[in-house]
């Protein structure tokens, strides 16, 4: 009777368990670099930057020290000699090309279709063109002495997810080069219609001062953005930073409990993540919360869907910490474990994706890591 009880027992806890595993998103803050198409070394991250006015534009922005300003190299230092990378940007000239007048012909119709009114709508097309270009030098010379970064050890928190932890810089290759860029072209503005020319043209008129300074200081405002873009989409270490989901199992029982423990503490460790500061530490304060989620996979082995449910959380949960500790490879086999789990493999297909274009661009770089110090 004893055995009979046990096994109903047991057949009850597996079927009830089968039956249902919710999983909620849980979203936690993360901060890194985008990391550039070139990689300078370290010492060597110093620019300086010169923007020439001249016509109209000269007069709307009577300093260009204002402006030059707004040029920057992410984690570079901006420097008044000797420089390894001069920007010139020329913003040489901006006019009014010309004006069209626009003719709409609008036809009013019954309830059959035809045309019973008709009328013309007005309206004035003005163009404008700016003029700008610029060159780019490069000299760098080979320094092979790597930069360190002291971290001060925060301090210990209670939960036991959450313990105790340094990190360098990478090394680069060479290059000197000698670029021109072009910033010309055009930029168009209509009215708003009307049915009398005459109304349209007083307002184009009264307004046309406004109009024009407004398309410059957006002709200034573009040229700016497209050469920090172009700097630092080839050497500079942009910071950006967003919110990432991992999935925590909804339970009331033990596991549960645990798993909350655990995610919180995902949730307060990157939180203090600095997208120019290493993340050693932070990767040895998360290993115990790593082995939690690695013996999920051994401890709930059976074929149905609430265990698979909790394989996927672990696999998935697993994939995107790596990705963030900057261990792609890591990141990819728990990618391939998702695949491999039979329970959305889209996911697994993601990360593998994310991880394998990360370390492509490693590779590419000679790079281990997307927290770099800034000069």
């Amino acid at each position: 009777m004893k055995k009979i009880t046990l096994l109903c027992f047991v057949l009850c806890s597996t079927v009830s368990f089968a039956q249902k595993v919710d999983l909620d998103r849980f979203y936690f803050d993360v901060s890194f670099q985008n990391l550039p198409e070139e990689l300078v070394p370290f010492e060597q991250r110093t620019y300086a930057t010169t923007i020439i006015t001249d016509g109209p534009i000269s007069k709307q922005f009577e300093s260009a020290k204002v402006l030059n300003n707004d040029l920057y190299i992410s984690g570079w230092k901006k420097v008044a000699e000797n420089p390894t990378i001069t920007l010139v940007l020329n913003l040489a000239d901006f006019y009014e090309a010309g004006t069209k007048v626009n003719t709409k012909i609008v036809e009013e119709k019954d309830k059959d279709g035809k045309v019973i009114s008709s009328y013309p709508l007005y309206s004035i097309t003005t163009t404008y063109s700016g003029r700008a270009n610029g060159t780019q030098t490069s000299i760098l010379q080979p320094k092979e002495t790597p930069a360190s970064v002291v971290v001060v050890d925060a301090p210990k928190p209670t939960n036991r997810f959450l313990k105790s932890t340094n990190q360098e810089a990478p090394k680069t290759e060479n290059t000197n080069n000698h670029k021109t860029f072009n910033f010309s072209g055009d930029i168009a503005y209509t009215t708003k219609e009307s049915r009398s020319l005459a109304d349209v043209e007083k307002d184009e008129e009264q307004n046309r001062r406004t109009n024009f300074n407004v398309r410059l200081r957006q002709f200034v405002t573009d040229c700016i953005a497209k050469t920090n873009r172009r700097l630092n989409n080839q050497y500079g270490f942009v910071p950006t930073s967003y919110k990432e989901q991992l999935w925590i199992m909804d339970s009331k029982e033990e596991e549960g409990a645990i798993q909350k423990e655990a995610i919180e503490a995902v949730k307060l460790q990157f939180a203090g993540m600095k997208a120019d500061q290493p993340i050693d530490k932070l990767a040895a304060d998360l290993q115990p919360l790593i082995e939690y989620f690695e013996s999920l996979k051994t401890k709930y082995t059976e074929d149905n869907k609430g265990s698979k449910k909790i394989r996927y959380s672990a696999y998935y949960n697993l994939g995107k910490i790596y990705l963030y500790l900057d261990q792609p490879e890591k990141a990819i086999k728990e990618g391939e474990g998702l695949i491999a789990n039979d329970y959305d493999k889209k996911d697994g297909k993601n990360i593998i994706e994310e991880g394998t274009k990360l370390v492509e661009h490693f590779n590419k770089l000679q790079l281990r890591t997307r927290h770099n110090p800034s000069l």
